[in-house]
Formats: C-alpha cells, sequence, structure tokens
C-alpha cells in the first residue's frame, strides 16, 4: 500500500510531540503544516524537514492531496476546520477538546457523516500502559463484574507556561485534563448515564475552574 500522506493543522504547543509520533507510524506521514504563526512554521518545519508550509487552511486543501488532517489547534476553531475537511473529502483526526459546546460536536460529526468520510477525537490517555493493563484484567474476569471505580488526577505541572491561554478561559480542568479522565472512566467502565459535577476554583490567577469531582 501507498503511504498515506496528511496534513498537521496547529503548530503550538503540543505539535511537536504529534510531529514525532507521526514520524513513528509506519505507513503514514505529515507532508504538510499549517499555522496562523510564521514562526511556529518555522519552528516545526525545520524541526522535522517539512517543506511545504501554510498559514492557511483553505489554501492548504486546495494545494495538497491528502489522505488524513490531524486537527490540533485549539477547541473554538474545531469546527471550522473540521467543516472544510469535510468539504474537501479529507479523513479528520480532531484533538481534544472536540467543541465547545453539544452543537458544534453534533455539526462536526454531521458533516463528516454527509460527506461520508471518517471523524475522530484524539484521545491518548487510554492508551498508556497502566490503563491498558487494567483494561487487561478487568477483560481476564479475574475480578468478576466492576461495580464501582475511582480514577483521580492530580499534577503541579505549570501548563499555563507552555499554553497561557489556558488561564484566560471561562473552562479550565475539565475542558483540559478531565476529558481524559473521562474518557478512561468510558474505556474501563463503559458509557455513562449520568453524571453530576461540582467545580471550585482555587487559583485565583485564573478563570475557569481547576478542581473538579465527577460522579457518574
Amino acid at each position: 500500500m501507498a503511504e498515506l500522506r496528511g496534513a498537521l493543522i496547529g503548530c503550538g504547543f503540543f505539535a511537536v510531540n504529534q510531529m514525532h509520533a507521526w514520524r513513528d507510524i509506519a505507513g503514514a506521514s505529515i507532508v504538510a503544516i499549517c499555522d496562523r504563526d510564521p514562526e511556529r512554521l518555522r519552528i516545526v518545519g525545520d524541526q522535522f524537514g517539512i517543506a511545504k508550509r501554510y498559514t492557511d487552511a483553505g489554501e492548504l486543501f486546495a494545494g495538497e492531496n491528502l489522505d488524513f488532517v490531524d486537527i490540533a489547534t485549539s477547541a473554538p476553531s474545531h469546527r471550522p476546520l473540521v467543516e472544510m475537511a469535510a468539504q474537501h473529502r479529507v479523513p479528520v483526526i480532531c484533538q481534544k477538546p472536540f467543541a465547545p459546546t453539544l452543537a458544534d460536536a453534533k455539526a462536526m460529526v454531521g458533516a463528516c457523516a454527509e460527506a461520508g468520510v471518517p471523524l475522530m477525537v484524539h484521545e491518548n490517555f487510554r492508551w498508556q500502559s497502566p490503563i491498558q493493563a487494567v483494561r487487561a484484567v478487568l477483560d481476564s474476569g479475574e475480578i468478576g463484574m466492576p461495580f464501582f471505580g475511582r480514577i483521580s488526577f492530580r499534577s503541579a505541572y505549570d501548563v499555563f507556561s507552555g499554553q497561557p491561554y489556558l488561564a484566560t478561559g471561562r473552562r479550565f480542568i475539565i475542558e483540559d485534563l478531565g476529558i481524559h479522565i473521562l474518557d478512561i472512566a468510558r474505556f474501563l467502565l463503559g458509557d455513562v448515564s449520568t453524571i453530576t459535577t461540582r467545580t471550585v476554583r482555587i487559583n485565583p490567577g485564573i478563570s475557569g475552574e481547576d478542581v473538579a469531582t465527577m460522579l457518574m
């Protein structure tokens, strides 16, 4: 099979991780990158030897013959970019958080369904070795049917140094890290029927919540 040709839209804080991952995957490669910031294009393009660089997503889709696109921008830009990819019949991998609203999420799903192209949401915590090990134990039946689980995540890592916009958003911990915890819960215990959530902001220097307790 011919190698799949992909493009990465968004060359921000996590783009280097994305590019390292794509470089390690056999059968696919990133042939073009796109970002509104020419300096980020230069940094990522030079580091990974990507010659084709775009500051406009429309020009990217018009100028490249792509098998997929990896959208690694912030959430508010996801819907227009996903819809643009769907218009060009390009399969989409969209980074989390998928969308700011349920309406946006439904529109994105609908656009790709109508275009007949796959739409995938990138969630990476479920693929980490400890989580895979827990799933293997559950699948083995060794401990029986699980009826209760507690998943907790705490970190002192300064996320604001690399992503300063996170400090200004109306939402924070659920949208940034809580999504991973919710996906782990779904992966280990199944889909959720009801959820009750309590949030609080401890850090006075940010706008959104930084503690969340979710009962599913």
